[in-house]
């Protein structure tokens, strides 16, 4: 009798008018409460009963209702849904038919259309499954309603997590199919013949994607190194759906032991590898270097056909470079190689010292290899610092790509370049008072500079101060791409165009293109100009997957040392109001160390204090660690499904008495 009072509507109506309403996001927890997020940083309790209406990540307007001193806001109005699209997990229980989200913070209830025909279509309990929000319960005030796109993994697949890390980044989960040319395309474009050269590639042992070659002489005044780069765009037509597609996933997505390439299987691994003894399609930069390692006039570009010579991997020519006697059993090359890879390690170690007295050059770090067995999980992480044949090629390519930047920048004025400003511009002032502290003296103008922050650089290198490289980190802006020239201040140079992998990276391939069409004389390419906000979101993708598996695979095989007396040495590199975040030395691993647990007394625990601004964390005003710092810490806790690694100090703050 009261559903159609037209009085009880004006009074609902005017006591909403009157309620305040805010505009935010929702925040879940792992509890069945969560929050609303304003866009000016306030937060508002939705409570459990209110939560069911909407989906962690909705945009939403809520009514703000107020109990004393307290408030809580009530979701009125969707906005948006981030929640479209997500993967999940089905339960097939008797007659009833249930999803349960990947992500732990989507909850509600889900009714599934056309639930009931999905065990006669070969689905079955436990299956992983991307599904689609249909209806909402904010809209339609009756529950979620989801349908089922596409099955995502069998419940027994041991590497289904590789497959739902995928779908939920909305990446592809294997290789492109299309058919193509086996003769070149541009067939008007001069190609020299180098085949007779003694080129070779160094890669991985398992490696298959193999898209650079080398060849090194000694001249009167140093080196002339040629870089030889296969040419997927011989057989990649531009306008081609090949191309499209290359374009969309914008990378090859590498996971442990498992890779999803930018480029059919049969162009990536084959027609365009470079593999040993097969003739090849490459476009070539032959580089001049002095003595002192510095690059003299400007590099010669031209396409060629090249054989690879010898096929090398880093661990047996680091071997072979590094050791001062020769091993039994150890691989040793021909006279003719050994020659090649003798007189490319000087010029690359001329090279790196040249570079770090009059660029920019930062420490390595090295790389941590996740080995898994037939279940998909780890068995072994091997620590692989970077050692001297990842040096060799890191050298020539980081000139050859300096030389594109530079090629392109002079006769085209477009291209796909990496690009970073430095500092940001909200924080030269504090990269200014920081510098003083350590007796610098700098001023935002001259930071604002590639010479002035290059200059700054090599500074605070001679002070081997991990603490202090931290900080400034932390202020730099973000790198970027863009489709014209602009300077690259982390590597200390003028301009900087990756073109050395365009197997791999499609900004590498469009780079191709545009030196061909310089030494065509054409005018035919051109670059987008939104290219890298499509690429720097391409990449941004993948690393969260990247992160994710990781994630995934760390817990997994630590789990077992919750609580063992297994102490790890770790690196701080960030430090937040909660705690630290560290990274093993050991494997690589990330652990979060709460602020509670820097302590065994949790009185103690509440007097100190981690300043994310300083980079340190103060107990009583005296600083007990900071950024850059080496620590021991034990596992404490593994979050396995959302694949949280919670560690401890090994030797907890305690107070002097």
């Amino acid at each position: 009798m009261f559903q159609n009072n037209p009085l009880l509507s004006q009074l609902k109506e005017k006591i909403q008018q009157d309620t305040p309403k805010r505009q935010g996001i929702v925040k879940a927890t792992d509890k069945a409460y969560g929050f609303l997020e304003t866009d000016k940083g306030k937060r508002f309790f939705i409570p459990p009963s209110e939560m069911k209406k909407v989906l962690h990540g909705d945009r939403i307007n809520a009514f703000i209702r107020v109990n004393g001193d307290k408030s809580s806001a009530e979701p009125h109005e969707l906005k948006k849904s981030e929640t479209d699209q997500f993967v999940a997990r089905l339960s097939i229980q008797q007659n009833k038919i249930t999803i349960i989200a990947n992500n732990p913070l989507i909850k509600g209830f889900f009714k599934i259309q056309g639930g009931q025909k999905l065990a006669e279509q070969g689905y079955q309990n436990g299956d992983w499954v991307s599904v689609k929000l249909v209806k909402h319960a904010l809209n339609e005030g009756n529950g979620f309603l989801v349908e089922v796109i596409e099955k995502i993994a069998d419940a027994n697949d041991p590497f289904a997590y590789r497959l739902i890390t995928v779908a939920t980044h909305h990446l592809p989960n294997k290789a492109p199919e299309f058919d193509h040319p086996w003769q070149v395309l541009d067939a008007d474009l001069e190609r020299q013949d180098l085949t007779k050269l003694p080129f070779f590639t160094i890669d991985g042992i398992n490696t298959q994607d193999m898209d650079d070659a080398l060849y090194i002489e000694c001249t009167d005044d140093g080196w002339c190194l040629t870089v030889a780069i296969s040419d997927p765009s011989a057989y990649v037509d531009e306008s081609s759906p090949m191309d499209a597609e290359a374009k969309r996933r914008g990378f090859t997505l590498y996971l442990p032991n498992f890779n999803v390439p930018m480029l059919p299987r049969d162009l990536s691994d084959s027609l365009c590898s470079l593999k040993e003894g097969e003739k090849r399609a490459t476009v070539c930069c032959r580089i001049m270097i002095n003595q002192q390692g510095e690059i003299v006039g400007e590099a010669a570009f031209f396409a060629a056909w090249i054989k690879s010579h010898y096929r090398l991997n880093y661990c047996d020519v680091s071997n072979y470079l590094e050791s001062e006697s020769e091993q039994k059993d150890q691989w040793k090359p021909n006279r003719q190689l050994a020659e090649q890879l003798q007189i490319l390690s000087d010029a690359s170690l001329k090279r790196l010292t040249w570079r770090t007295e009059n660029n920019v050059v930062f420490k390595s770090q090295p790389d941590y290899t996740l080995k898994l067995n037939n279940k998909g999980e780890v068995y072994e992480i091997q620590c692989e610092p970077r050692r001297t044949a990842n040096r060799l090629v890191e050298e020539s390519m980081i000139a050859a790509n300096i030389c594109a930047g530079q090629f392109l920048s002079k006769h085209k004025q477009q291209g796909v370049f990496n690009v970073h400003s430095g500092f940001a511009s909200d924080r030269l002032n504090k990269a200014v008072e920081l510098l003083a502290s350590v007796n610098i003296e700098s001023d935002v103008e001259t930071l604002s500079t590639l010479a002035g922050y290059t200059k700054m650089r090599q500074q605070t290198a001679l002070l081997h101060n991990n603490y202090l490289d931290h900080r400034l980190r932390k202020l730099l802006a973000y790198a970027d791409t863009k489709n014209t020239p602009e300077a690259h201040f982390t590597m200390g140079v003028e301009s900087y165009a990756t073109w050395t992998s365009p197997i791999r990276k499609y900004g590498d391939l469009i780079n191709h293109r545009l030196i061909k069409s310089i030494l065509m004389g054409t005018n035919d390419v051109t670059v987008s100009d939104d290219i890298g906000v499509h690429l720097n979101e391409a990449r941004k993708s993948q690393r969260l997957a990247e992160r994710d598996v990781n994630n995934l695979l760390y817990s997994q095989y630590l789990k077992d040392q919750v609580n063992s007396e297994w102490r790890y040495k770790a690196e701080i590199f960030d430090i937040v109001k909660a705690g630290l975040r560290v990274r093993v030395q050991e494997n690589g691993a990330t652990f979060f160390v709460p602020s509670s647990l820097l302590s065994n007394n949790p009185k103690e625990a509440k007097q100190i204090t981690c300043d994310r601004e300083q980079g340190k964390v103060f107990f009583a005003g005296q600083t007990e660690m900071q950024l850059g710092d080496i620590i021991d810490v034990m596992l404490n806790n593994v979050k396995v499904e959302s694949g949280q690694l919670i560690g401890r100090l090994a030797d907890p703050i305690v107070i002097p008495v």
